[in-house]
């Protein structure tokens, strides 16, 4: 350390101890209490550590150690002495009933809340320094989980670096790592205590069923980048690991008390003892509510359909979303101890969502009753062997498909069934061979087992459960202090993929001194598909756009895909695809012809039609006619029209998505292919990192990697095409003409001139064929699962082609004094829309998330009068989003049915409208700049009893961000806690 930082810190120990010295010297003065300061872990001296001996109930007096670590505190009157011992960088150590003549040896450990923390996620479950992890890992501390009050877990992930966070709420999110976000995500593996922390058969992640309390964390690991070679193929960008507290190192009581804006209440409650050495126990609980931010969703209808697949409490009601918020968790835990080396863990833990909103991707919101949640942990050590057992249980609070206890789909009304679990056995085991080497391997296997009440999985109940079962080796070679070579490898398997997967790792380790870490990693990493992926069958939008078709979310069928029915040769007009229509009975839609089913469109339509038709009629009432005799004329002339039978010459067809339904041409036969079936994506990625601290001040924690993306599964896309008229003007003109006749025959005799006549006939026309025109009349069919004839089916899709992005992640703490800290974490990556890659929705795919966030932050602690505050700003810059039903500022397409939409068949790409059915097209995600302020205050009543008082300000000055469409604008979030511990 430089001269002249040593004589500033001298100066700052002499203005807080030397000058309350010199101010004592009036009495007699004779005393000294002197001694060394070390570090703990190494014994190398600590110098400039600074030591006050604090008089009881009267004088401090204050020394600085010195490049040997050594220091003496003169001028001690005699008495007793609590002695406090800081160092940056350390834990502050304290010695108390200390009398002038004590020689004090200080060995300090380094403080992990800083610099360089214990984690256990990067090598899955043996403890390391962050600092030697061959990956990047952030950490966030149970210090500042304690002080932060936070609804869910990811309230104390904004600031960490590479982690994407998209809110729905106050307590509905998801998070990703290093992009490529969703509606409904469990895209990063997020682990509670070793076990999956996912829905069973969704695999979501969804925070708000958490069954841990904010009390009971110890400490929130993020490990950025594949880990797939460890934890297998659903943890290709990530693993959030969330650890609770062990009951022997933490034990007493804790009771906390959070409120704030939105109406927050929480309490919180933890407790933790230690009958003995071998056996401890603790339990937690907490009780929230809230009313979240509003929001209207332009997709869900004002009323429910009164269909009999919706409970008969709901039908035809009005669609009032509930915005209130409420949950109970609790989770209780026993260690067993038989050995020093060994452990036995057995964890319990259960929440219920009595209120809430979830977001989803194929099916709009879903609002939560009375869903819950279990959890079953028994986890076994011994040295380094690893094995445990775990099952999670959901269920969403209803017992048969018309129950209207629990969850249900805001679009339709229907009830969610999911009593589903998920059942895993792991092990892991290591050993070393010499000083030099040693080796890691381990297995695991999952049983996904679905229970949904042919709600969520439909027609797929009877055939929808999911083994997945994989094993992995690591070795680790250290040829000298300063290299290590990581090698390994996992192959996997499922019963619903054909094949293997395949993930090996490398990663070269150099570390030129104990502090620096530099590192080459290459990982080829595989995701599989969801469960619903396969199995979904779910309404998405009833009657879409009024057009009597309903668009339902189906899985991709495992092993096989959807084959479209080619056996009607030489009985259609598009090659020899089969078709069938709602319009003509349920049978197949001999040939596509118009003509058979342009009678029943025009009956569907009529409710619609007629009052368009009386308007335009209205100006016959200056020649006598009543309105009852005007309605009955418009209705007439539906029942006429539905008499016609138009030829192909007469009214053309085209087949095309409805996505596609306001461009004019079609797909021809050899355009139209089989859908693929669903295979795992895979990751090649390669990155280039280094940590290091340096002067026990500063810690850096940089990536630069690049990733290539491979057969990248998207969200629920339309993948029936539909039958429609061919173009609008030739169904004006045959309306105008067919309306022309009948008007003609109706009021002709009763002397309205033909000039009049046909001035009506035309005008209506015109209003009508956008109507008509825009209309499914029919849907091409499935060969390997049955295809009703009034549906359109969205599916998941397996698109071919390869994807590169690259990208950056930087963390840095600096350690300005033993007080107060500064933290940056920016995160950027090349691309988030990527061209000529179908995204579905005839999109192209996106990332969902932004080139460029990050956060600055300054953090002030005093140790001594327990006062604490912090400022921070976080960022991130616009970006789009093409998720299944939500999307952002595409083209327009009339068929979604939005309002308005026929009225407006201009709109372009700078505004916001519907891009397919079901699907809304919302304004894109802002650029956003926010800041956060937090104040937080210890007070110490002695013995073991301690009280926390804290105030914490998400979004302060309240600036209204929406991040991801289709769901509300959240402004400012303060809220406050006091925590009382004894």
């Amino acid at each position: 350390m430089s001269l002249f930082l040593r004589r500033v810190l001298a100066f700052t120990v002499l203005a807080l101890g030397v000058l309350p010295v010199a101010s004592s010297r009036l009495a007699a003065q004779s005393g000294s209490i002197s001694g060394k300061v070390t570090d703990a872990a190494t014994g190398r001296p600590i110098e400039n550590a600074q030591v006050q001996a604090q008089l009881s109930g009267g004088q401090a007096y204050g020394a600085i150690s010195g490049t040997d670590g050594t220091f003496r505190v003169v001028n001690l009157p005699d008495g007793s002495y609590t002695v406090t011992v800081r160092a940056i960088g350390y834990d502050q150590k304290v010695f108390n009933g200390q009398r002038p003549g004590a020689t004090i040896t200080a060995a300090l450990s380094e403080r992990p809340t800083q610099l360089n923390q214990t984690v256990v996620t990067a090598s899955r479950s043996r403890p390391e320094k962050a600092l030697d992890a061959p990956a990047q890992i952030s950490v966030v501390s149970s210090e500042r989980i304690e002080e932060r009050p936070a609804v869910t877990v990811t309230d104390h992930l904004r600031s960490t670096p590479g982690v994407d966070i998209s809110r729905g709420g106050i307590a509905q999110s998801n998070v990703v790592a290093r992009g490529f976000n969703n509606a409904f995500s469990g895209a990063m593996l997020m682990l509670q205590d070793y076990r999956f922390a996912g829905v069973p058969s969704l695999r979501v992640n969804v925070p708000f069923m958490f069954t841990g309390t904010n009390e009971d964390i110890d400490r929130m690991e993020v490990l950025l980048g594949p880990a797939s070679a460890l934890y297998g193929p659903n943890s290709s960008n990530g693993v959030l690991h969330v650890i609770t507290k062990s009951p022997f190192a933490s034990q007493g009581t804790t009771i906390s008390v959070d409120g704030g804006e939105r109406s927050v209440m929480r309490a919180g409650i933890r407790h933790a003892s230690k009958l003995n050495e071998k056996f401890a126990v603790k339990v937690s609980g907490e009780y929230m509510r809230g009313k979240d931010w509003e929001f209207l969703e332009l997709a869900e209808p004002a009323t429910f359909p009164t269909t009999d697949d919706v409970p008969a409490s709901r039908r035809g009601k009005t669609n009032d979303r509930d915005f209130s918020l409420e949950r109970y968790t609790g989770e209780a835990r026993m260690d067993i101890r038989p050995s020093e080396n060994s452990e036995a863990i057995t964890t319990v833990g259960h929440t219920h969502i009595g209120h809430g909103i979830e977001y989803t991707g194929a099916n709009g919101a879903a609002q939560i009753r009375n869903w819950t949640y279990t959890s079953l942990q028994q986890r076994f050590r011994w040295n380094r062997l690893f094995a445990q057992v775990f099952a999670n249980l959901s269920n969403a609070g209803n017992d048969n498909a018309l129950s209207d206890e629990g969850t249900y789909l805001l679009r339709s009304g229907k009830p969610i069934v999911d009593k589903s679990n998920v059942w895993a056995a792991q092990l892991q085991h290591g050993f070393d061979m010499g000083s030099k080497q040693s080796f890691t391997y381990g297995a695991d296997y999952i049983a996904t087992n679905p229970e949904t009440g042919n709600t969520i999985n439909g027609g797929n109940e009877d055939n929808d459960n999911v083994r997945e079962y994989g094993a992995y080796l690591q070795s680790s070679t250290r040829p000298n202090k300063h290299l290590e070579l990581l090698l390994a490898a996992r192959g996997d398997a499922n019963n619903v993929i054909d094949g293997a997967f395949f993930s090996p790792r490398a990663a070269i380790i150099f570390k030129p001194t104990e502090t620096q870490n530099i590192r080459f990693t290459y990982n080829r990493a595989f995701s599989t598909p969801a469960n619903f992926s396969f199995f979904l069958d779910l309404i998405q939008t009833p009657n879409v756009g009024g057009s009597g078709f309903n668009v339902y979310a189906r899985g991709n069928p495992p092993k096989e895909g959807h084959l479209f029915n080619r056996s009607c040769a030489g009985n259609s007009t598009f090659g020899s695809f089969c078709m069938k229509s709602a319009y003509t009975g349920q049978g197949q839609f001999t040939g596509a012809s118009a003509a058979a089913a342009f009678p029943g469109a025009i009956t569907a339509l009529g409710p619609r039609l007629i009052p368009g038709i009386a308007s335009g009629l209205a100006r016959l009432s200056a020649a006598g006619m009543t309105p009852a005799q005007i309605q009955a004329l418009a209705a007439g002339a539906v029942q006429y029209l539905a008499s016609r039978a138009p030829t192909n010459a007469d009214l053309a067809t085209r087949v095309t998505y409805l996505t596609n339904a306001s461009t004019p041409g079609g797909l021809t036969p050899d355009q139209l292919t089989d859908i693929a079936p669903l295979s795992a994506s895979f990751n090649n990625t390669f990155e280039v990192g280094y940590k290091g601290i340096v002067g026990n001040r500063f810690r850096w924690d940089i990536s630069l990697w690049g990733q290539e993306r491979g057969d990248v599964g998207t969200t629920a896309a339309l993948s029936t095409p539909n039958v429609m008229f061919a173009n609008p003007q030739q169904v004006g003109g045959y309306l105008g003409q067919q309306l022309g006749a009948y008007f003609g025959q109706q009021l002709g005799p009763l002397g309205v001139p033909a000039e009049m006549i046909g001035q009506i006939a035309s005008g209506l026309a015109t209003a009508l064929t956008p109507n008509v025109a825009a209309l499914p009349v029919g849907v091409v069919t499935w060969a390997n699962s049955n295809t009703a004839p009034n549906a359109i089916y969205a599916t998941y899709l397996t698109t071919p082609g390869k994807i590169w992005v690259r990208g950056m992640d930087l963390a840095t703490d600096i350690v300005a004094t033993d007080r107060l800290t500064f933290d940056l974490a920016y995160s950027w990556q090349s691309e988030n829309v990527f061209g000529g890659i179908a995204g579905g929705n005839n999109l192209p795919l996106m990332s969902n998330s932004p080139k460029s966030r990050g956060s600055v932050g300054m953090r002030y602690r005093n140790e001594g009068n327990g006062l604490g505050f912090e400022l921070r700003s976080r960022y991130n810059d616009a970006y789009p989003v093409n998720s299944s039903v939500h999307t952002t500022n595409f083209a327009f397409a009339i068929a979604s049915g939005r309002p308005g939409a026929a009225a407006n068949p201009t709109i372009g790409a700078d505004k916001c409208a519907p891009v397919s059915a079901g699907a809304y097209c919302y304004d894109g995600v802002p650029e956003a700049v926010v800041f956060d302020a937090q104040v937080s205050k210890h007070f110490d009543l002695g013995g073991k009893q301690k009280l926390m008082w804290s105030i914490s300000a998400q979004n302060m000055f309240d600036n209204q961000v929406r991040t991801f469409p289709g769901m509300p604008q959240m402004g400012r979030m303060v809220m406050s806690r006091l925590q009382y511990s004894f």
